[in-house]
């Protein structure tokens, strides 16, 4: 199994979820601490906020569709197989076929649809393992994603019901207390171990280093991943499936320089994809990172949109 290079699956969180949008540099010293903090994490979540918004946002996506080998028609008709939002499109916009790790799409009659370029589609290939094309039809946006070794169509919508029930995401009062020192022990490079999303796939990350620090005077461990400057720290705690989501939540640090030690705020964790949207294939906590005590810091749980059965 290919192992994935966290530092692309971390600037695609950076990009839409807010995980890194803001980088602390704080001085535990100095007297105005505390507004200048509070400000830092205000702007933080509010930059989160407006990214789970954005065009390619969370919360316009709309629709995950795997794909079968062999051709499969899409649309907004019963009639499709793989069917976009009724009204979105017309009943049957065309096909994607999948073959080996090529996908062609035909269109049907004079849909007209483009791909990133304002290229009119006709019958094109929209993915290769060294292709992929970014398809728009008016407010809706799709392309073929890879997941271990399934292919799906990923799809975003401008008219989201998603988008449209969003009214924020309750947090915990700002705690400094949950802005914590941690001493880093780097791992060898190349270092990787199998993580579960939430298909069930596992997938191998990448495993920057073990963090320890401490918790009402017991030392506490967890596993950081990535292989860049910024780590991710998928974790839970006691509050998961009560006061935060049941799979347990994110969060990004700076890698320390050697030496220094690290700084977990987990003011600024936030929700994974999963809490917020359906059609996501979040990684889900190691173990090492699943904690019995509770983090009251950072976001609680998001009641997401569900569509009427």
């Amino acid at each position: 199994m290919k192992t994935i290079t966290i530092f692309l699956f971390a600037i695609a969180y950076m990009a839409v979820s807010g995980g890194a949008a803001v980088s602390a540099d704080i001085d535990n010293d100095r007297d105005d601490i505390d507004e200048e903090y509070r400000a830092f994490v205000e702007e933080w979540h509010e930059d989160r906020v407006e990214r789970l918004k954005e065009e390619q946002g969370w919360l316009r996506l709309t629709g995950l569709y795997w794909l079968s080998e062999g051709e499969q028609s899409f649309g907004g008709g019963e009639r499709s197989r793989i069917r976009f939002p009724e009204g979105s499109i017309p009943d049957l916009a065309g096909t994607f076929k999948l073959e080996a790790d090529t996908v062609v799409m035909r269109v049907a009659g004079n849909v007209d649809i483009r791909d990133e370029r304002g290229r009119r589609m006709a019958e094109d290939t929209i993915y290769t393992p060294d292709l992929t094309r970014e398809l728009h039809y008016r407010g809706l946006t799709w392309f073929v994603m890879r997941r271990d070794d399934k292919l799906g169509i990923r799809l975003y919508d401008d008219d989201s019901p998603h988008l449209q029930h969003f009214d924020g995401i309750d947090r915990f009062d700002i705690d400094p207390d949950w802005r914590v020192e941690a001493e880093f022990e780097p791992r060898e490079e190349g270092d990787t171990m199998k993580i579960e999303n939430v298909l069930g796939q596992m997938v191998d990350y990448a495993v920057a280093g073990d963090l320890y620090f401490t918790v009402e005077d017991e030392e506490v461990s967890m596993i950081a991943l990535g292989t860049g400057s910024r780590l991710f720290i998928p974790f839970s705690d006691a509050t998961a499936g009560e006061e935060t989501y049941e799979a347990g939540r994110y969060v990004y640090i700076d890698r320390p320089e050697p030496g220094e030690k690290a700084i977990i705020d987990f003011n600024v964790s936030y929700n994974p994809p999963c809490a917020i949207n359906p059609y996501t294939t979040c990684p889900l906590p190691p173990a090492e990172n699943r904690k019995n005590f509770p983090i009251r810091a950072g976001e609680k749980r998001y009641d997401k949109y569900e569509p009427e059965s």
